[in-house]
């Protein structure tokens, strides 16, 4: 790869929804362990709040270590979803604003998706306005609300202004509505996660989103979660069901190829597969940082053996053009 890297995975704590967070007594929250402090995102789940989540200097040193030239800073799990619908407005326009200094503090360096209150889709799609006026480059959203599926028709204002401003919509997982049948080993992150965002995207296609808005920008996370290894099997099953295409007139790989994503898998037959699917202009690398190690996606992208055009589109043009990004 010549040149810089931009990362579109790289998660980021602020301070406000730190302070937000602690001052819940139910979950999600933040709390002292023996270890430190640990965000609780759903029952049994928790991970420590790590200094690279919110180091600004540390994080510099890590994409300059990295050759990452630019990150698109998008906000920890959990968001502000579970906040009470009459707090998670302020909420959210706090984290924004805090972002968005951020942001102005390192131009070359760093760009930001808005959080959204999603518990509140009006005050969510007047809050992407509103970002989109302050320079974020996108919105991340979570692949359920609070346990409620994102295809819910009052949730289709977000979804509609997101389109009309040309601004991407990542899908991140959250605790997933299978928390149930996952909650062992570390299944949580390898299949809940996974199974959670492919529901999410699956349900939106299939409810007709793109029907509504030809032009939206859905990124997935994570190679495509499940789909670039189901997509023959959706497309089989869809053609079987008289109910299997939803609001589609068109198979759903169709659709689904309209779906942009990252590289974040360490597995270079996946994210063969997942070029294969989306085609090298709809992926883009992303790190998950600071939970993986970029590295270990850069070698996954060496070992995938891509050409030099595919590897150059997935480091930093395909990002740049889909997010609008200078350069």
């Amino acid at each position: 790869m010549n040149g810089g890297i931009v990362d579109i995975h790289s998660h980021f704590l602020p301070t406000t929804l730190v302070s937000a967070l602690e001052c819940r007594d139910q979950l999600p929250r933040i709390s002292e362990g023996s270890g430190g402090r640990l965000i609780e995102y759903g029952e049994g789940q928790v991970h420590p709040v790590l200094p690279a989540m919110s180091d600004l200097a540390m994080r510099m040193a890590d994409m300059d270590e990295q050759g990452i030239e630019l990150a698109v800073l998008g906000v920890n799990v959990p968001g502000a979803d579970w906040f009470p619908e009459r707090d998670g407005p302020a909420i959210a326009r706090a984290v924004n604003d805090e972002l968005a200094e951020l942001v102005s503090s390192r131009p070359s360096r760093l760009a930001a998706m808005a959080i959204l209150p999603m518990q509140a889709p009006e005050a969510a799609a007047a809050e992407l306005e509103r970002a989109a006026g302050l320079g974020f480059r996108g919105a991340m959203i979570y692949s359920n609300v609070a346990g409620q599926t994102l295809d819910e028709p009052r949730f289709e204002v977000v979804f509609d202004t997101a389109a009309r401003l040309g601004l991407p919509v990542f899908i991140h997982p959250t605790f997933p509505l299978s928390a149930g049948t996952v909650r062992a080993y570390a299944l949580m992150p390898t299949l809940g996660f996974l199974f959670d965002t492919t529901t999410a995207v699956m349900r939106l296609i299939l409810g007709g989103v793109y029907e509504r808005n030809p032009e939206l920008k859905l990124v997935l996370a994570h190679a495509g979660s499940l789909i670039p290894q189901l997509v023959g099997r959706i497309d089989y099953e869809a053609a079987r069901d008289p109910n299997g295409l939803g609001a589609l007139t068109v198979v759903p790989s169709e659709r689904l190829r309209q779906l942009y994503t990252d590289t974040v898998c360490v597995w270079a037959p996946a994210l063969r597969s997942t070029l294969a699917f989306f085609g090298p202009e709809r992926v883009m690398f992303g790190s998950d940082y600071p939970f993986w190690e970029p590295e270990r996606t850069l070698a996954t992208i060496d070992e995938a053996g891509f050409d030099e055009a595919a590897r150059e589109a997935i480091a930093a043009g395909n990002a740049r053009r889909l997010f609008g990004l200078p350069g």
